[in-house]
């Protein structure tokens, strides 16, 4: 995508998803994640899944049928 520009979906793709998750009351997340568009340097602290296309990055959930955790 060009600078300024916010990104068009049918030329900018999904490239990471990051979630933090954390207890009312509590002081650290109990979850920390990062889904990226192809490999990723390991993150300290956090669980990196890496999905070979977008379609798959963006099919992450957590729970329900198809827990990813």
């Amino acid at each position: 995508g060009a600078p300024g520009v916010f990104p068009e979906p049918q030329q900018d793709p999904v490239i990471a998803i990051a979630a933090v998750a954390l207890r009312q009351g509590a002081r650290e997340p109990f979850l920390r994640a990062v889904f990226t568009l192809r490999s990723c340097a390991p993150l300290r602290g956090a669980t990196v899944r890496s999905f070979e296309s977008e379609r798959e990055l963006l099919q992450v959930g957590f729970g329900g049928k198809n827990p990813d955790f």
